[in-house]
C-alpha cells in the first residue's frame, strides 16, 4: 500500500492529474457481498480457476474505459486552460495577492487546483460515487462522500502550493538547469509526504484504533518482528464508513511505519488469509520496494522535467498570444501539467510492468512468510468475487494497465508454490483441479 501511495504521490506532485491508476481497484478492494457471517476459506482454492461472471467483466471492463476517458478528459481540460488564455488570466488574479513571487505562485497553485478539480468533478462523481454505488461498493451518502472529497481537496491544495513554491523558486534561480533540481525536489517531497501521511493525513479521513482481536494481533506482530519490521501495534481502521472495500497495508517511512487492517477485511477474510495478505504487504517493506520504486521513477521524472523544459519553452516562445512570459511565470503551470500528463500516460505501461514485478515478488514473500498457498489462492479468489476484479485478463490489457499480475497469474503462483512445497508448506501434491465454492 505504501508503495502504491508512493507511485501516486511521486506522479501527482509533478502533475495534479497524474496518478498511478489501477484499473481494477485491487489495491483498495471491493464488494462485501454475501459471505457467511463467519468467513471461511474458498473450497478447493488451488483447483481450477472459475470463469469470470458478467458483473466482474462489466465492472473491470468499465474501469479500463474510464482509464482512457480520464486521460483524454485531463489532457483536454489542460489544453483548454493553456490555449484559451485562461492560464494567463489566473496569473492576473494571483498577482492581486501582492508583489512576492512565492506568494503569487502559491495563490496560482491554489486557483489552478480549484479550477482543475471543478473541471474533473463530473467524471469524479460518476467514477468515484455513482458507479461505486451502483456496484454496491460505496456505503456513504453523497454529502458524506463530498465531505471526504473536500478534505482531500484541502490536503491537495496545501501540498500543491508548497511544492510549486519550491519548484518555481528553483526555476527562477537556476534557469535552464531547473529541471535537475526540480526532479530532486519531486522525489524528496514525495518521500516526506509518504512519511507523514500515516500520522497526519490518514487520520483526517478515518479513525485508527488498536486491533481488537488480540490473538490475530499477536500473530501479525510476531510475523512482522520475524521479518525485521519495527512495529509494536496493529491498527484497525473504520474503512466501512466509506465503503465495503477490503484491504490491509503497511504504510510509512523513516520511523512512521504502521500496520493497518480494514475493518471490512476482518469480517470477510479468515485469519489465514489475513496473514498472507499482511505477509505480502510486509514483503514490500522488507524487500525495500519503496526505495527501489524511488530509484526506478527518479530518471523518469528527470526525463519528464527535461521534456517540459524543451517543449514548454518552445510553446511559450512560439505562442506569445497565450500570455505566458516565461517558464518562471506561474501561468506556465497548466502547460507544465499538460506536458507531464501526456508523458506519464506514455510511460505508464513501463511503470505498470515494474510494479507487477514487485507485486509478484511480494506474493512470493507472503508465501514464504506463511507457507500457506491455500490461504493465498483463497484470498485471490475472494478479491475477484468481492472486488469484481476479473480473474482472466487479456495479456495486452494486463501489460498496459495492470499494476498487479492478473488474479489468474497470482493464483498460478500459489499453485506453483504448493506444487513445490505442498499445500501446507511441506512437499506434497497440489489438490486435483476442480470448481470453487463458498
Amino acid at each position: 500500500m505504501a508503495r502504491a501511495a508512493l507511485l501516486t504521490l511521486l506522479l501527482s506532485v509533478v502533475s495534479p492529474f497524474a496518478a498511478a491508476q489501477e484499473p481494477t481497484g485491487r489495491g483498495s478492494p471491493g464488494v462485501a457481498c454475501a459471505e457467511a457471517e463467519r468467513p471461511g476459506l474458498i473450497a478447493n482454492a488451488l483447483g481450477q480457476i472459475p470463469p469470470d461472471d458478467p458483473k466482474m467483466e462489466s465492472y473491470s471492463h468499465g474501469n479500463y474505459v474510464l482509464y482512457v476517458i480520464d486521460a483524454v478528459w485531463t489532457a483536454g481540460l489542460l489544453a483548454i486552460i493553456v490555449f484559451s488564455g485562461f492560464a494567463a488570466r489566473l496569473r492576473r488574479w494571483a498577482g492581486m495577492a501582492g508583489p512576492s513571487p512565492n506568494l503569487r505562485v502559491a495563490i496560482y497553485a491554489v486557483l489552478f487546483t480549484l479550477v482543475t478539480s471543478a473541471g474533473t468533478f463530473p467524471l469524479t462523481v460518476y467514477a468515484g460515487f455513482l458507479r461505486e454505488k451502483r456496484y454496491g461498493f460505496a456505503s456513504q451518502t453523497f454529502m458524506a462522500w463530498l465531505g471526504d472529497r473536500g478534505k482531500g481537496l484541502l490536503v491537495a491544495i496545501v501540498l500543491q502550493a508548497l511544492f510549486m513554491v519550491l519548484l518555481y523558486a528553483a526555476i527562477r534561480r537556476l534557469g535552464r538547469r531547473w529541471w535537475m533540481a526540480g526532479s530532486c525536489l519531486a522525489v524528496l517531497f514525495a518521500v516526506l509526504v509518504i512519511a507523514v501521511a500515516p500520522v497526519f493525513i490518514a487520520p483526517l479521513f478515518n479513525t485508527f484504533a488498536p486491533l481488537k482481536d488480540s490473538r490475530l494481533r499477536a500473530e501479525i506482530l510476531e510475523m512482522a518482528h520475524r521479518e525485521g519490521i519495527p512495529a509494536d501495534e496493529v491498527y484497525e481502521v473504520d474503512a466501512s464508513r466509506q465503503s465495503t472495500h477490503n484491504n490491509a497495508y503497511v504504510a510509512g517511512l523513516l520511523g512512521t511505519e504502521r500496520i493497518v487492517l480494514y475493518d471490512t477485511t476482518l469480517k470477510t477474510f479468515t485469519p489465514r488469509e489475513i496473514k498472507f495478505v499482511m505477509g505480502h504487504e510486509m514483503g514490500h517493506y522488507v524487500l525495500h520496494h519503496i526505495w527501489k520504486t524511488i530509484v526506478f521513477l527518479a530518471p523518469l521524472i528527470v526525463g519528464g522535467f527535461y521534456l517540459v523544459d524543451r517543449i514548454a519553452l518552445r510553446v511559450i516562445a512560439g505562442r506569445p498570444s497565450l500570455g505566458m512570459t516565461a517558464l518562471a511565470d506561474p501561468s506556465s503551470l497548466p502547460l507544465i501539467s499538460l506536458v507531464l500528463s501526456v508523458y506519464l500516460f506514455i510511460v505508464g505501461p513501463g511503470i505498470a510492468t515494474f510494479s507487477r514485478m514487485q507485486e509478484h515478488q511480494a506474493d512470493l514473500f507472503g508465501l514464504e512468510a506463511t507457507h500457506d498457498p491455500v490461504a493465498a489462492a483463497s484470498s485471490f479468489l475472494k478479491f475477484g468475487r468481492l472486488d469484481l476484479d476479473e480473474y482472466h485478463v487479456h495479456p495486452w490489457i494486463e501489460a498496459l494497465l495492470y499494476s498487479h499480475p492478473s488474479l489468474s497469474r497470482r493464483i498460478g503462483t500459489a499453485r506453483e508454490y504448493a506444487r513445490r512445497h505442498g499445500a501446507d508448506g511441506s512437499p506434497s501434491e497440489v489438490p486435483p483441479s476442480g470448481g470453487t465454492s463458498d
